[in-house]
């Protein structure tokens, strides 16, 4: 009667071990379509995107986000607006090529981390709007699909390498007493 008693108590132990481990890995990091949100092949498509563009095109003029002394979270939650606005409003191609499904898939991507609640929307009823960070930039379209490939590849880093979930609450960062120093956009 001892050892099957003692054969239940190591039973129960190894049990709670592995309950205790399951809920640790279940509770603890960024949620799994969160983390596996940006794909190899998402960057893959912006850098062809990227690489279609012509090297000496006309100059375009778009708002995007400046992170000057913003944390990393901040600085996506802020730029991720502005990436889909510049997408929606300056890259247009016809239906049937390339670089329209490259911009199609980046803009679903997006679309897909909000729907998700992998990167909430900024709720100016409890935090300030990040305009202070607003820049209208005049650049190429190469050099405006660079910023915004910044921007994916810092999500993507956040994401997979927090080692809790990302904190997104940027009320104390977005305030207007906070206000940066003004520099001439690029």
């Amino acid at each position: 009667m001892n050892t099957h008693r003692r054969g239940l108590t190591a039973k129960a132990q190894q049990l709670c071990f592995w309950l205790c481990f399951c809920i640790r890995q279940v509770l603890a990091g960024v949620p799994g379509p969160c983390r596996h949100s940006v794909t190899r092949d998402h960057l893959l498509s912006l850098n062809r995107l990227i690489d279609n563009q012509l090297d000496h095109s006309c100059l375009i003029v778009y708002p995007f986000t400046e992170c000057f002394n913003l944390s990393k979270v901040c600085c996506v939650k802020a730029a991720f607006p502005q990436v889909l606005e510049l997408l929606s409003s300056h890259f247009h191609y016809i239906r049937t090529s390339d670089n329209r499904r490259y911009v199609s898939t980046l803009q679903t991507l997006i679309f897909h981390l909000y729907s998700q609640g992998c990167l909430p929307e900024i709720n100016e009823e409890f935090e300030d709007s990040p305009v202070w960070y607003l820049r209208t930039e005049q650049s190429s379209p190469k050099a405006a699909l660079k910023k915004v490939r910044a921007v994916i590849e810092m999500y993507k880093s956040l994401m997979t390498e927090s080692p809790g979930p990302v904190d997104w609450d940027c009320r104390g960062e977005y305030t207007a007493a906070d206000e940066p120093e003004s520099t001439p956009g690029t």
